[in-house]
């Protein structure tokens, strides 16, 4: 699709597995598990704000609990690749997620 409003479409990828853009830029910090925080957007980074897991809670036991957790481990639901934003600097990411708000 093309980037217009990208800004307010998170998550990101085709299964929604990458919370912000920062995280899209950051392939190395995508969180593993992850639950959309009450607080909304995150305008830092691009996205919804975020509580991050190593796993799924060991207290949720329903379904409906475990729908509130986005688990990059399970299939299907993966974050890998994608990482040839690597490639750029530091700068040149921060300057790409500038870019993106504006759209």
């Amino acid at each position: 699709p093309p980037l217009d409003g990208i800004w307010a479409s998170a998550p990101y990828f085709h299964n929604g597995s990458v919370p912000t853009l920062w995280h899209l830029l950051h392939p190395d910090e995508r969180p593993v598990v992850w639950s959309r925080h009450a607080e909304g957007f995150d305008e830092d980074r691009v996205g919804f704000v975020i509580d991050q897991f190593s796993a799924v809670p060991k207290s949720v036991k329903s379904s409906a609990e475990r729908r509130q957790y986005f688990d990059t481990r399970r299939h299907g639901k993966s974050a890998m690749g994608h990482d040839f934003v690597d490639q750029l600097t530091a700068d040149e990411k921060k300057a790409v997620l500038e870019y993106l708000k504006t759209l």
